[in-house]
């Protein structure tokens, strides 16, 4: 039976709220409105009440053990002994036994900050409560609450939520909504006759049932809460923060929303696990690495102001490893410098030595290639007429090299690049932190480099075989972990479109006439005829609503003092995204245009099925140059497969 209640509440709760002017529409006709508050006119961003008692143990629960279930116990025995009367808050600490006077003034204390911190406003009916006010009509509000009447009354005055007329609060009458008497001390208090009143609230018995019976008209609403499954408090308080406010806020761009959902509690995450680091390492210089490295800093700017120096050190894949190929310049060693992919672009080989491929035309067709030709990683050392093009190529990559090279330890010395130093890049191999160390080691600066990245790969291997660089991985490190799983190898350029920086790649450097060396930026991809780009605008979009949510993380005192996430945790929205993705999720991203290593591709573009089926070449090379392999597949089949376990037995295959 208990179960067949708890459907029929579940059903009660469900559905959704209606729109302000709807809910106006039903009241215009009365004199008088009278609201609940909690559920109602306020939400707490967890899903129980008595989870406020757990967050409280997380904080005080070494000096009150077990002070979740006390709580509760010392609740139900208070309740018991005054039923049907309202209870207060000192009721259920006098009940509270085990504790000293102290220690219950103390946990009183507490319990009133947390109430105060997980309250928020339920805007739709807010704003509900302010267009009645605005109307010249009579408010009150009317809840069942032990709290006392002054911090109540002090709450919704913090939230704006004034000029009613008078709070009818069950601790301060001794009578409750739920045996319905408040309401009788409602209507005789201010001689109101029931059938001029209508009063709102989530409750079907206290808010609905009640004062219908005492000809009061009513509107139900539905709690409308995330429903989150998660057992995990944190998660479900996280959840919970986020709809609410984006309820609030009213959000409606999807590309806002997926980075407010999504991309900023990762973000958020990734810069607190580096200030972490940064702390237990003793670090006060860190180089955030552009065009990844830029919106890190803006959200590690937000939250740390202290003795740490972090500064914005423009450089690229590019004008790190072009200076230093002079140093070793072998075609195996510059093979395994220029890209981890499978499949390896003749585009990708002039553009890792700083070459325009337009101008060697002559050369391409000397070797029988296109601008079009590509290699198979596996079998690329062995190409005998590559080897000889990189051969008739290598006195212009030295002297390419060595010129930049001036340029470049000009700009490391004047950025002040050298002692003990933190670089933090989104990843994956090392490559950048090894061609760093390498210049410092020819110029014979002392550096001592700690590398914190997003995630360490399993290709750190060929960038560790010279140089034992310290590397660190947030959400996955082969380095420091046996157990590591790559967990954005599939999406991995819907993933780093989400860091894109609003400028060009850094090509190389230059000296201006007042002796500062600068960098050179590449045309911005990003720009069409000097107008932002879909892509441009999305990111923009979604790297302000992931600022704006560590802003709004900022100012909660629960998520920023007391719960605690691992990266797992926090990576859920965008895995879902890239792992599972729905129809919106493709529509969102599959379209768009990633560039990297002089390629132009979109992340997810399949040709039609029946289009590979005659030209299979065709799939296996769009397959391997898509940067969103499960977007590309779902976009294709359709069907709702496990496209990331066929991901990953495919890349058992290779």
């Amino acid at each position: 039976m208990s179960k067949l209640k708890q459907q029929i509440k579940n059903q009660i709760n469900s559905g959704k709220l209606p729109r302000t002017q709807k809910l106006f529409n039903k009241v215009e006709n009365y004199k008088v409105v009278s609201f609940d508050i909690f559920d109602t006119l306020l939400k707490r961003r967890v899903n129980k009440p008595e989870d406020v008692f757990q967050l409280m143990q997380l904080d005080i629960g070494k000096e009150v053990p077990n002070f979740k279930d006390r709580r509760i116990n010392a609740e139900r025995k208070a309740r018991f002994s005054s039923n049907p009367k309202e209870i207060t808050l000192d009721d259920i600490y006098n009940n509270f036994f085990g504790l000293s006077n102290q220690q219950r003034d103390y946990c009183k204390k507490i319990e009133l900050k947390y109430e105060k911190e997980v309250l928020v406003p339920n805007r739709p009916i807010v704003d509900l409560f302010n267009e009645c006010i605005r109307s010249g009509k009579k408010v009150f509000i009317i809840s069942d609450m032990y709290l006392p009447l002054s911090f109540v009354e002090n709450i919704l005055n913090d939230l704006n939520i004034k000029g009613y007329t008078k709070l009818y609060l069950s601790s301060d009458k001794h009578l409750t909504k739920r045996s319905g008497l408040l309401f009788d001390l409602y209507l005789k208090e201010n001689n109101l006759d029931g059938k001029n009143c209508i009063h709102i609230g989530d409750s079907w018995k206290s808010d609905y049932k009640n004062p219908k019976s005492r000809n009061i008209s009513a509107i139900h609403i539905p709690k409308v809460n995330n429903n989150s499954s998660k057992k995990h408090l944190g998660e479900q308080y996280l959840d919970n923060f986020i709809y609410l406010n984006e309820v609030n806020k009213n959000m409606s761009d999807p590309y806002y929303k997926f980075g407010y959902e999504k991309f900023g509690p990762f973000l958020w995450g990734y810069v607190k696990w580096l200030h972490l680091n940064f702390k237990k390492e003793n670090i006060k210089k860190v180089f955030f690495f552009s065009r990844d490295g830029y919106i890190m800093k803006k959200a590690y700017d937000l939250l740390y102001h202290d003795d740490i120096k972090d500064l914005y050190l423009e450089v690229s894949r590019r004008s790190l490893r072009v200076p230093v190929l002079w140093l070793n310049s072998n075609f195996e060693n510059y093979i395994n410098m220029i890209s981890p992919s499978k499949l390896i672009t003749i585009q990708s080989i002039f553009d890792g030595a700083g070459l325009d491929i337009n101008n060697y035309k002559q050369l391409l067709i000397k070797y029988n290639f296109t601008k079009k030709s590509n290699f198979d990683r596996d079998e690329i050392l062995e190409n005998s007429q590559l080897k000889e093009l990189y051969t008739e190529l290598l006195p212009e990559i030295l002297k390419k090299s060595k010129s930049e090279y001036k340029l470049l330890q000009q700009y490391l010395n004047q950025q002040g690049v050298s002692g003990k130093f933190a670089m933090v890049d989104i990843g994956w191999g090392g490559s950048m932190e090894r061609y760093l160390t390498q210049t410092l080691n020819t110029l014979r600066i002392p550096h001592d480099i700690y590398g914190y990245y997003i995630g360490v790969a399993d290709y750190y291997k060929k960038n560790v075989k010279e140089f034992p660089l310290k590397m660190k991985g947030y959400l996955f490190d082969f380095k420091n972990d046996s157990n590591a799983v790559d967990k954005r190898s599939s999406f991995v350029g819907l993933f780093e479109s989400l860091f894109l920086e609003q400028a060009g790649s850094v090509e190389n450097y230059k000296r201006e006439s007042n002796g500062k060396v600068v960098s050179n930026r590449y045309p911005y991809e990003y720009l069409d005829n000097n107008k932002p780009t879909f892509e441009l605008i999305s990111v923009k979009k979604i790297q302000k609503g992931a600022i704006d949510f560590i802003k709004d993380v900022q100012r909660d005192f629960v998520l920023s003092n007391v719960l605690k996430f691992d990266s797992d945790e926090l990576y859920q929205g965008i895995e879902q995204t890239g792992m599972q993705p729905n129809k919106e999720d493709l529509n969102l991203f599959a379209n768009f245009h990633f560039y990297d290593e002089g390629r132009d591709d979109r992340l997810a573009a399949p040709a039609g099925l029946f289009s590979y089926i005659e030209h299979p070449k065709k799939l296996k090379e769009d397959f391997l140059v898509s940067r969103w392999k499960i977007g590309f597949m779902k976009k294709m089949l359709k069907l709702p497969l496990p496209y990331q376990k066929m991901y990953e037995q495919m890349r058992k295959l290779k």
